[in-house]
């Protein structure tokens, strides 16, 4: 199987894997907001108590969804590794500025070679 079919079905599962889990956190909210309204309403729980009741939940639910996606980035490291992709940004960015430097340094030299050679090599082309 070629690489960038790899890919493809890679970003493919990936793509599912976070639509399945914000569905399940959609739905898993949903569900809790109703059963705690419900549970308001027939007096089981105080509005007091359903408030704390609501935030322990929301700060649980966005805790999970900070490890889901820290989960997810942490696979999508692995795999990109695996298929000998390069995801590491600051390395490219440095990588990127010693290829510069030395494109500058080989304009200076070639500048300096055509400037003993008593042409501009754009007149001898």
């Amino acid at each position: 199987m070629s690489v960038e079919v790899q890919k493809m079905d890679m970003e493919d599962q990936l793509r599912r894997m976070v639509d399945l889990g914000i569905g399940l956190i959609t739905y898993s909210s949903e569900k809790l907001a109703e059963a705690a309204r419900q549970w308001a309403e027939e007096k089981r729980m105080t509005p007091q108590q359903t408030k704390e009741f609501v935030q322990e939940l929301v700060e649980r639910g966005e805790k999970e969804r900070a490890e889901f996606q820290s989960s997810i980035q942490e696979n999508v490291q692995r795999a990109l590794t695996r298929l000998g992709i390069r995801e590491d940004q600051e390395t490219l960015r440095a990588e990127i500025r010693q290829l510069r430097a030395m494109i500058e340094r080989l304009d200076a030299r070639v500048a300096e070679l055509e400037s003993k050679l008593g042409g501009s090599g754009e007149a001898q082309a």
